[in-house]
C-alpha cells in the first residue's frame, strides 16, 4: 500500500523539523499515541493503541530515520506488532520546504500489513492509513499554529582554516626552505 500526499504547516521550516522529530509532540499529535520515547537521535520506540479495520489493539513499535538532512529531509523505516498478531512494516520519505511563509512537508508511504489486519484488504487499510495520516496532521497543524515563530538557528561557523595558504611565516619557511636548497645546489656542487 502506497500513500503520497503533502501538507502546509503554519511554521518556520526549522520548527516544524524540531517538532517533528521532538518525542513529546509526536505523543501529542499521533492518534491513539501512548508513549514515544526517544533511543537515540536516529531511533524511537512508540507504542500506541489503535482500531483498524475493527480490530483494537495495542501496538509496540519503532521507528529508524535515516538519509537524513536535519530541517530539510529523511528516510523512516518503521515497525509495529499488535498483541492480536497484527504486523505493519514499511518506510517514509519526508520532505521539508520553505512555502507561503510556512512549511511544505511532502510524505510518500509505502507499507505492508500482515496477520490478521492483512486479511482486511488493501483497500480498507489504504483508507485507515489515510484516515491516521490526516488526523495526525490535523493535531500537529492545530499544535504548530500555537506556537510563536523563532528565527532559524544561526548557521554554525565555519572552522578556522589551516594550512600554508593562511600563513605568512608558513609561506616564509617554504621560500627559505628552496632558497637554501638552490643555494646549496648552486654553490656547493
Amino acid at each position: 500500500m502506497r500513500i503520497a500526499d503533502a501538507q502546509w504547516i503554519p511554521s518556520t521550516q526549522h520548527q516544524t523539523w524540531d517538532a517533528l522529530t521532538d518525542p513529546a509532540v509526536l505523543q501529542r499529535c499521533i492518534p491513539g499515541c501512548v508513549e514515544v520515547v526517544r533511543l537515540s537521535p536516529t531511533e524511537y520506540a512508540v507504542k500506541l493503541r489503535a482500531k483498524v479495520a475493527g480490530i483494537d489493539t495495542d501496538y509496540d513499535g519503532e521507528i529508524l530515520m535515516s538519509d537524513v538532512d536535519p530541517h530539510n529531509s529523511c528516510t523512516l523505516a518503521f515497525e509495529g506488532k499488535g498483541r492480536a498478531a497484527c504486523l505493519a512494516i514499511g518506510t517514509a520519505q519526508i520532505n521539508l520546504s520553505t512555502k507561503d511563509e510556512g512549511t511544505r512537508v511532502a510524505y510518500t508511504v509505502a507499507c505492508m500489513a500482515g496477520g490478521k489486519l492483512a486479511e482486511c484488504g488493501e483497500s480498507l487499510l489504504l483508507k485507515a492509513g489515510d484516515k491516521i495520516i490526516q488526523k495526525f496532521f490535523a493535531a500537529f497543524i492545530d499544535h504548530m499554529s500555537g506556537q510563536p515563530r523563532l528565527a532559524p538557528p544561526p548557521p554554525p561557523p565555519e572552522p578556522e582554516a589551516r594550512g600554508l595558504s593562511n600563513s605568512r611565516w608558513s609561506w616564509i619557511m617554504v621560500i627559505l626552505v628552496i632558497a637554501v636548497f638552490w643555494g646549496y645546489h648552486t654553490f656547493y656542487k
